[in-house]
């Protein structure tokens, strides 16, 4: 929802404004907002987030499902008020249509294109949910985390497939995949090269050269089929919150964090989350089953034209994308060092391991 009141400290938040929110959003039928407690706050790299319990007159009648809400705000920097606007105009624009799917609760966003302010207010559902920051230190996430955020996942992609809106929704998007392309070959691919060329073997610079040369055609082609949906662009495993009783069917695991929704192919997010955060030993024990859940979830939900052949496909001709990222995150120094070295070597395997070049020489 566009707006001319964005809050930019949350000191601006007041019961009467929250008041408001709850009663369009169909609670507080009776009673308001009476008091607002700031339990604590904290940075992400992008945002402000704060959380804050409220009190209700006791009168109130259709309370919101918790009492506790969280707030988002994005720092002012115009790439980080970017993403946060891009965030808002998700929830404002396209979750609205999204009833009972696998995402926050969110109360209100809103989003200035002029100025490029925004915030958002979801409930707060840490006494439900919880992330794998929360697993004990060492521990790997398990086939069930990754098969609970695969549902979700597929959930969401199904709901969105070949949806007739989907090229409506591409021109309010961060832009086509293809420019992103376009944007690592000609501002840091070169780079990159000029200061890593001497780490890596002839084998790899040559793979590199080829997929930089080959992979947009193929790409191209590939979008000119169907089977296209509306995908989240960062699903790695951190993104989720899972039902702290994970057995249970009743709760599902929530994808949050839509700062860089795109229109694209479900396998996008599924190599990000599995062919560029595993490591080959397990990446072996567990991918193609994942693959597999995935599929067999989008069958449940109808899509019985998209075949297997074709899932699997899409899974290797998207791990290709993950070099283009990982040379951006050098170009602009995002990450640390060890962290991106991690990733390129888990993505070079994965191409040779899948042997996803034949997918460019045919």
């Amino acid at each position: 929802m566009k707006s001319n009141k964005i809050i930019t400290d949350i000191e601006q938040l007041t019961p009467e404004w929250l008041t408001r929110i709850f009663k369009n959003k169909g609670y507080l039928s009776q009673g308001k907002v009476t008091k607002i407690i700031k339990k604590k706050s904290q940075e992400t790299i992008t945002s402000h987030v704060h959380f804050l319990e409220l009190n209700f007159s006791t009168d109130a009648q259709t309370e919101p499902p918790s009492p506790e809400i969280v707030v988002k705000i994005p720092k002012d920097i115009d790439e980080f008020k970017l993403w946060g606007r891009q965030e808002a105009k998700f929830y404002s624009i396209i979750a609205e249509n999204m009833i009972d799917m696998p995402i926050l609760n969110c109360y209100e966003a809103v989003f200035s294109e002029e100025s490029g302010l925004s915030h958002i207010i979801f409930e707060n559902i840490s006494k439900t949910h919880e992330t794998i920051s929360g697993l004990p230190f060492g521990l790997a996430p398990s086939r069930q985390h990754f098969e609970k955020a695969i549902e979700s996942l597929a959930e969401i992609h199904a709901f969105w497939w070949d949806h007739k809106n989907l090229e409506d929704l591409s021109k309010q998007s961060r832009g086509p995949i293809f420019l992103f392309l376009r944007i690592v070959k000609n501002e840091a691919l070169q780079r990159f090269l000029e200061d890593v060329g001497d780490n890596l073997s002839e084998r790899r610079l040559s793979l590199l050269k080829t997929i930089f040369s080959l992979y947009p055609s193929a790409l191209q082609k590939r979008f000119k089929k169907k089977n296209i949906t509306l995908i989240h662009n960062d699903a790695h495993l951190g993104q989720f919150f899972y039902p702290k009783d994970i057995e249970s069917k009743k709760s599902k695991t929530l994808l949050s964090d839509w700062q860089g929704w795109n229109i694209s192919v479900g396998g996008q997010d599924l190599v990000y989350m599995i062919g560029f955060y595993l490591f080959p030993e397990n990446r072996h024990l567990i991918e193609k089953d994942l693959i597999k859940h995935y599929h067999r979830h989008l069958i449940k939900r109808g899509l019985t034209k998209y075949s297997w052949d074709n899932c699997w496909y899409d899974y290797k001709l998207f791990t290709f994308l993950n070099i283009y990222t990982c040379i951006w995150w050098w170009n602009r120094g995002t990450v640390s060092s060890s962290f991106f070295w991690a990733k390129l070597e888990t993505t070079l395997s994965t191409i040779e391991n899948l042997n996803c070049m034949e997918l460019l020489d045919s």
